[in-house]
């Protein structure tokens, strides 16, 4: 039992040192006076939580009870003390002193699991530290920005959850359906044909004006080329399509072109990282098989979009355009291209039904135009069994060519040339260098 207490202590004292010599670098940075205090100050807090939770854990309640209300009866005097001599009112340092207590006091106690505590601990000392980039943020920020990100939480969060999460079938539409029967169509076949979910459909409007509130937020912190290649990058595991057309969008406002591509080839390449966690559980046969190819893809992307993002160029606004909140998100892009989706859904869908499985490869191709991770699970499901892992790889990578292809085609329609050639020049090289690999097989 003293073994693991003492560690706990040890552990509890590091803590606080760890705290102290954040906040001591952050009044030392912002050549400030005041504040709860150090290294050793931060220390002797979460040594008391710790003192206090060793007499909880002995069932010595009212001496703990007493530690704890000694502790915070001091802070409370010199917060009213500090505040009155300085007169800035501000708790960051009291609540960080709150919070390395109770930390030196959870490690003793030991009710949750300590990876939770330290884990916990990290975030704080971290969110701690972002002080200085988060002034840096809200320096200089304008009405119009605020009125920007407003704008942005309604569609997020006010918009989309009030919108049903149903797949609204032929069947759901009755003049749709009689008309098709007036036609002499057969409408059995399509009467479970999904033609829109309202809700997913306005996801992909919320990714798209979401990258670029993310990005922009990023940009005032990292820079602006650093935050579109980030956010990108985190937005390719969602949808590489929505944050491709995010940034074929931005390419007609700014300049330059090759670090927005750039962009847009890392959001495809964190695309191809998620095949492993769509093949791996299914088929782990088939993606030792389709492994080297991904590979390829995953290297070819990443040099291609560290050459462009290196490239040198000047960071400034297309002619007619200025750096105002307004600017920030477009709406009216997103919800054309949300539109385009949905009547690429609905062909392809279409399609399918039509082709059926005599037409394996042609449907997967079309399908391919609204997105490949089913296609990809379906193949997962069906190599090995009912096609060979050859013809599995084979269809793999036409579908992800076509794939490809209609971002490159998208990024035609929604942005300016140059992005549109550099994009498609890059997304030939990817899928050739993958198709290498079928030679060897």
């Amino acid at each position: 039992m003293l073994p693991d207490l003492l560690k706990h202590i040890i552990l509890a004292l590091i803590f606080g040192a760890a705290m102290g010599l954040e906040r001591e670098s952050a009044r030392t940075n912002e050549s400030s006076v005041g504040g709860v205090g150090g290294i050793r100050t931060f220390s002797l807090i979460s040594l008391l939580g710790a003192i206090a939770g060793v007499f909880f854990l002995h069932n010595y309640f009212g001496l703990g009870l007493g530690v704890v209300g000694a502790f915070m009866l001091l802070l409370i005097s010199n917060y009213i003390s500090e505040g009155w001599n300085s007169k800035l009112f501000g708790i960051t340092s009291e609540l960080s002193a709150i919070g390395t207590f109770f930390i030196g006091l959870l490690v003793v106690l030991d009710i949750i699991p300590l990876q939770i505590t330290v884990s916990v601990f990290v975030m704080f000392v971290f969110i701690m530290s972002l002080k200085s980039r988060t002034s840096q943020l809200m320096a200089g920020i304008s009405k119009n920005e605020v009125q920007a990100f407003i704008s942005y939480a309604i569609i997020a969060l006010v918009a989309m959850p009030v919108l049903p999460d149903y797949a609204y079938k032929l069947k759901d539409i009755p003049f749709l359906h009689d008309m098709m029967k007036s036609m002499n169509v057969d409408t059995d076949k399509f009467d479970t044909l999904d033609l829109i979910n309202p809700r997913k459909i306005w996801m992909v409007v919320v990714l798209i004006t979401g990258i670029d509130v993310f990005g922009y937020i990023l940009g005032r912190i990292v820079g602006t080329k650093g935050g579109l290649a980030l956010t990108s990058f985190m937005a390719g595991f969602v949808s590489s399509t929505s944050a491709t057309q995010s940034l074929a969008q931005r390419s007609k406002k700014m300049n330059f072109s090759y670090h927005l591509v750039g962009a847009a080839v890392l959001a495809n390449l964190a695309s191809f990282l998620q095949i492993f966690l769509l093949v791996g559980p299914l088929n782990p046969q088939w993606l030792l098989a389709i492994v080297p190819s991904i590979l390829i893809m995953i290297g070819v992307a990443g040099v291609i979009s560290i050459y462009y993002l290196r490239k040198p160029e000047t960071d400034t606004i297309a002619e007619g355009q200025d750096k105002k909140a307004s600017s920030i998100f477009s709406l009216g892009p997103a919800l054309k291209f949300a539109g385009l989706l949905i009547v690429i859904k609905i062909v392809t869908k279409i399609c399918l039904i039509v082709f059926g499985q005599s037409g394996f490869i042609v449907s997967s191709v079309i399908a391919s135009f609204a997105g490949i991770d089913a296609i990809i699970v379906n193949l997962a499901d069906m190599a090995g069994h009912t096609i060979t892992f050859k013809f599995a790889l084979l269809t793999f990578l036409m579908v992800n060519f076509t794939n490809l292809m209609s971002k490159s085609f998208y990024s035609y329609l929604q942005g300016n040339r140059k992005f549109a050639m550099l994009f498609w020049i890059s997304m030939l090289g990817i899928v050739g260098a993958s198709a290498v690999w079928l030679v060897f097989i």
